[in-house]
């Protein structure tokens, strides 16, 4: 599973932050008290970031899929049979493959393509003698 760009930048900058409380959170401790942060706190700190990233992860994948079992309820039954040939290659395939494995003949699987590309469910690369077809949904 792929994680946005934009979405690593901010975890970073909330993980930095994080680390820039502590920091603040010592100070006063240690300024009041005259002793640092038991390192518990930083292991259970840690800890839960890990568990919470794991749990994120775990929630963004069941949305995807159930966001993806929506739209391919939407399609029509061709192109829902392409977009799962895609699903079980990695999302991307050569369009002769793509051929081979629906069953669809050259003309029939251009026709999807074209219908699929021009909603933006999929990305057309030419690619020497064929297109690359890559899902990006």
């Amino acid at each position: 599973m792929e994680v946005e760009n934009k979405k690593l930048i901010i975890g970073m900058i909330l993980v930095f932050v994080l680390g820039v409380l502590f920091a603040l959170v010592n100070g006063f401790y240690t300024s009041d008290t005259n002793e640092q942060l038991p390192l518990i706190v930083y292991g259970i700190s840690f800890l839960s970031i890990i568990i919470g990233a794991f749990i994120v992860l775990l929630f963004q994948h069941k949305i995807n899929k159930f966001q993806l079992e929506k739209v391919l309820k939407v399609l029509p039954r061709e192109e829902r049979v392409v977009v799962k040939v895609l699903l079980d290659n990695n999302n991307s395939l050569e369009q002769n493959k793509l051929v081979v494995l629906s069953g669809f003949n050259k003309v029939k699987i251009s026709r999807i393509v074209q219908k699929l590309s021009e909603r933006e469910v999929i990305e057309k690369r030419t690619m020497g003698n064929t297109n690359l077809i890559i899902l990006k949904v």
